[in-house]
């Protein structure tokens, strides 16, 4: 997508969602660039420093964690109009825990951060969006939490399906798998019983 109308779209849903207006997006949008990238690039890498977060205008991405083993547990999946990346490792000025990877062909608009950068410490309007940004994380982060220690396999899947009904066909059943803490197997066999309860 080319770099103008990445930005425009991305403008748009700013504008939408928290009154973005055109004169303040515009002291900033030049300190943007924007990239589009294939499917299994690596946005951020778990131990690096943080120092941008992106604009999802197109795609789907994935948050995970690697374990020593080397295995891979999704934490989250975010597509389209959703700010990516590890909000608390710029918060806290540390290296990310996970990886950020995307999952499809994205367009990406690149934000860059620093704790003095002029968007951030002079713009109640860029101040809203990072502040809202960050409450959207926490709650989905607790929710996630909630439906990991209270609610069954089933329950888990069936919550996902209700929350992301359009991830089913986007996202390999073995990336859902590892977000449920289960098996491909078990998610095979039981995928389509579960989704005739619903």
């Amino acid at each position: 997508m080319e770099e103008a109308l990445a930005q425009d779209r991305m403008y748009q849903y700013l504008h939408q969602q928290f009154d973005m207006t055109e004169a303040e997006w515009s002291k900033y949008a030049a300190g943007m660039s924007v990239i589009n990238v294939d499917a299994k690039f690596i946005l951020q890498e778990a131990g690096q420093r943080v120092t941008k977060f992106y604009f999802l205008v197109e795609g789907l991405v994935r948050f995970y964690y690697v374990t020593p083993e080397g295995k891979e547990l999704n934490k989250g999946f975010y597509a389209e109009n959703n700010i990516v990346g590890s909000l608390s490792a710029l918060i806290m000025n540390e290296d990310c825990r996970f990886y950020v990877e995307t999952l499809e062909p994205c367009c990406l608009v690149e934000l860059p951060y620093s704790r003095d950068a002029a968007m951030w410490a002079n713009s109640s309007e860029w101040q809203l969006v990072f502040n809202r940004c960050c409450q959207f994380m926490l709650v989905r982060n607790e929710r996630r939490e909630a439906e990991l220690l209270t609610l069954s396999t089933k329950q888990r899947f069936l919550q996902f399906v209700q929350n992301f009904p359009e991830y089913l066909e986007r996202i390999p059943q073995y990336h859902i798998a590892s977000y449920l803490g289960i098996t491909p197997v078990a998610l095979s066999k039981y995928k389509n019983q579960w989704l005739s309860e619903l």
